[in-house]
């Protein structure tokens, strides 16, 4: 039956916005390790809302599809959703038999459930004047709890409140909990929690037993069982999804759903990272571009789904800016040159000093009586590294003091068994093979690749990497000035930006994962490692010369890529804007 009157848009829009008020006081009210110990991060913008949820079209069908939110939360999402279809079908009847019958939630939290219900009940009171007498297809259950697929003849078979509902939903959607599990350093029972995962999910390959695990992991998989084939998923999630921890999910997703869409830059929890919104289909990809969406930069493209499959890369999602970048990017894969990961797998790319909290057992401003050979320069970050090319800067002296870190790093593990903790990093004093050749150091945190070429003896803090080939040869030393130009070049910080190599979110330190950089390619074409490198050797003859001689290196990487003059002012432009 029809209302009398229709509740127009803008009061429903107010009715929700209330709602949104609601769950926000209700975080602000749980202190910081409650939150990040339940991943209670609830989506507050309508509008990425309505972003998550247009994978469902709202027509007449709709009363005939399924739809699972299997982190309700506060129910922000279903309450969207019974709005959308209110506005075209005002019907008390059937949104009625809608809610009793096709929408299904979840949470591990009681209240959260039922805060849900109550939610949903005012809405339909709201929207109908009357109240709701139907049922709700709500549940108190941790989703991770998945039926195995990896059972043996002999295991009982086991079940779960849900199991009889895989394979039948047309819609999954939500902002899964954030919750890290941290492999084998934390306490007994979570890496009892950690082994049942590993054990339980197929993306997990039996060879993993360490590691970061994510619950978002965990609920991406689990609610692919739930969807009917060709049945879409629609998932706000961390931006850390990029990262290489979430390497097997990405491959599992690549190999079982097509990635219909990702929305990336947003910025919608209360937390530094940024997210999200992921968007796929359980039906195998052939063939398939996905759309990007750009928060941003407001840009949209499209990016094949097959150039993600990509072992050698983590099977990273990498995508980029626009159509241009896309045009430039494929200009460097078109050149099947190597990475420096490919060309150099023997740790000559890595970090150097891991020193935790005890930097003052192995550092000292004054040298002392110390051996001569094993006492370093020590270079920290940005403190030591301040822009491209420059000089390095020391305030401390390292002393390379073997002995004293093998009786620490003893003391820590038997203390920290004692715990329960297992395969806690401890101290790396590093190899004084690569403090005492000449080597590049690169900053660990920058909004652009910023490295210099170091020829002396010298170590430095984890804040900076440092690449060696572990001698003095004429030959190493005109490579790594030319690998210092590279790396300095404005295409290469270009490069790094657009591939999510440099990872930056408003109010959080921009960051380079090792892995990541290691990703860059390296040009093989001798003339110009050659001109490159003299030009370098330059730049530190006469620093005043830098800028000049840096538009000379611009331009003959540029000439390389064979890059139009358009593309080279997008890039330009993309690095003041980045």
């Amino acid at each position: 039956m029809l209302v009398k009157e229709i509740i127009n848009e803008s009061s429903i829009t107010n009715f929700l916005n209330q709602k949104t008020f609601g769950q926000n006081n209700y975080e602000q009210k749980l202190n910081k390790k409650e939150r990040k110990k339940d991943g209670v991060f609830l989506t507050n913008s309508l509008d990425t809302v309505g972003n998550l949820l247009d994978i469902i079209k709202i027509d007449s069908e709709i009363f005939s599809k399924r739809i699972l939110e299997p982190s309700c939360g506060q129910g922000i999402f279903i309450l969207k959703l019974i709005s959308d279809i209110y506005l075209k079908f005002p019907d008390s009847i059937l949104i009625s038999k809608f809610i009793s019958n096709n929408v299904f939630f979840v949470d591990i939290q009681e209240d959260m459930v039922e805060k849900t219900r109550n939610n949903i009940s005012e809405l339909y009171n709201f929207l109908f004047n009357t109240e709701y007498s139907g049922t709700y297809n709500g549940i108190t259950w941790d989703f991770t709890d998945k039926v195995s697929s990896r059972l043996s003849l002999f295991d009982e078979i086991k079940t779960t409140p849900f199991t009889d509902l895989y394979n039948s939903f047309d819609y999954v959607i939500g902002n899964p909990p954030y919750v890290t599990l941290y492999g084998r350093r934390d306490k007994k029972e979570n890496e009892a929690q950690r082994v049942n995962y590993l054990n339980n999910y197929e993306q997990f390959p039996s060879s993993v037993k360490n590691g970061k695990l994510n619950l978002v992991m965990l609920f991406l998989e689990h609610s692919l069982d739930f969807l009917k084939e060709n049945g879409k998923l629609s998932f706000i999630i961390d931006v850390s999804f990029f990262e290489t921890a979430y390497e097997f999910t990405r491959k599992y997703l690549l190999d079982n759903t097509t990635i219909d869409e990702l929305q990336v830059n947003i910025k919608d929890f209360d937390v530094a990272s940024g997210q999200v919104i992921i968007k796929l289909s359980k039906t195998k990809s052939v063939n398939h571009k996905v759309q990007i969406i750009d928060h941003k930069t407001e840009n949209q493209y499209l990016v094949e789904q097959s150039s993600w499959y990509n072992k050698n890369d983590e099977y990273k999602f990498r995508y980029n800016g626009c159509s241009i970048s896309k045009q430039i990017l494929d200009k460097v894969k078109a050149k099947k040159d190597k990475t420096i990961l490919q060309l150099y797998q023997n740790k000559n790319l890595r970090t150097c000093v891991m020193l935790l909290d005890m930097e003052d057992k192995f550092t000292f401003i004054e040298k002392g009586n110390r051996e001569e050979n094993l006492l370093y320069p020590y270079y920290q970050g940005s403190k030591s590294l301040s822009e491209k090319y420059s000089k390095l800067d020391f305030k401390k002296y390292f002393y390379y003091d073997k002995p004293l870190q093998d009786s620490i790093n003893d003391e820590l593990k038997i203390e920290l068994e004692k715990q329960g903790v297992k395969n806690k990093k401890r101290l790396g004093l590093g190899e004084t093979i690569i403090y005492d050749n000449p080597k590049l150091f690169i900053r660990q945190s920058a909004k652009e690749i910023i490295a210099t070429i170091d020829l002396e003896k010298s170590a430095a803090n984890n804040s900076l990497y440092v690449f060696s080939l572990r001698n003095n040869s004429a030959e190493t030393i005109d490579f790594l000035y030319f690998l210092c130009g590279l790396l300095n070049s404005d295409f290469v910080t270009y490069y790094a930006q657009q591939m999510n190599i440099i990872r930056f979110s408003q109010g959080k330190q921009p960051q380079i994962k090792i892995g990541d950089l290691g990703t860059i390619y390296i040009p093989n074409d001798i003339m110009l490692q050659n001109e490159i490198s003299k030009l370098c050797k330059e730049i530190y003859s006469d620093f005043d010369s830098k800028n000049d001689i840096k538009t000379q290196i611009d331009n003959l990487v540029y000439s390389y890529y064979e890059l139009s003059c358009k593309e080279i002012a997008t890039i330009e432009e993309n690095i003041k804007e980045f």
